[in-house]
């Protein structure tokens, strides 16, 4: 069968000529990948999900040239895809490693210390903001417990917490890295 002839019997759901085609292009298409790619399990999984790609979309598929051309161009951009999305994973993965080696930085200050500066900025909170503080931090009681108890909203408890939050951070940047 021609290359002409094959792209319409595939398109028409002719298994055993996608098989055909599929067993005479399979092991040479593994070999381009593998040169792309460095990896052969990779390059057998693209070479497999490309095949793939083209039996569900072969109602659509328009392939004007010999079909392995197709297949190669095809099996060549699968594999720059993927390398591009090495770089990516590679890139987030570094960003990451960076993220915990910044987060791992001896404090400047012992945590006896920080407990004491802790509780004085907590304590120079304006009054319901402490309460509501206190409440949700130490005592652990959710927003809704608060409201309840104080006769308030979940919203005021919300501004509340932001508030607290807003101040102690200001409060305590010289103390905390």
């Amino acid at each position: 069968m021609s290359d002409h002839e094959m792209m319409p019997a595939i398109r028409d759901g002719n298994k055993d000529v996608f098989r055909e085609v599929f067993h005479q292009c399979y092991t040479d298409l593994c070999q381009y990948a593998f040169t792309i790619l460095k990896d052969m399990d990779e390059a057998e999984d693209v070479v497999q999900s490309m095949f793939i790609k083209i039996w569900e979309k072969r109602e659509t598929l328009n392939v004007e040239h010999a079909i392995r051309t197709y297949l190669y161009k095809a099996v060549y951009n699968q594999c720059i895809n993927l390398l591009d999305h090495r770089k990516i994973k590679l890139k987030h993965q570094e960003y990451g490693s960076y993220e915990a080696r910044s987060l791992v930085q001896q404090p400047e200050v012992f945590p006896e210390e920080l407990e004491t500066h802790i509780k004085a900025a907590i304590n120079e909170l304006p009054e319901q903001c402490r309460r509501i503080f206190i409440l949700s931090r130490y005592e652990e009681m959710r927003y809704a417990e608060i409201a309840q108890q104080l006769n308030i909203s979940v919203n005021t408890i919300e501004n509340q917490i932001s508030k607290a939050l807003r101040i102690l951070r200001l409060k305590l940047k010289d103390h905390i890295v």
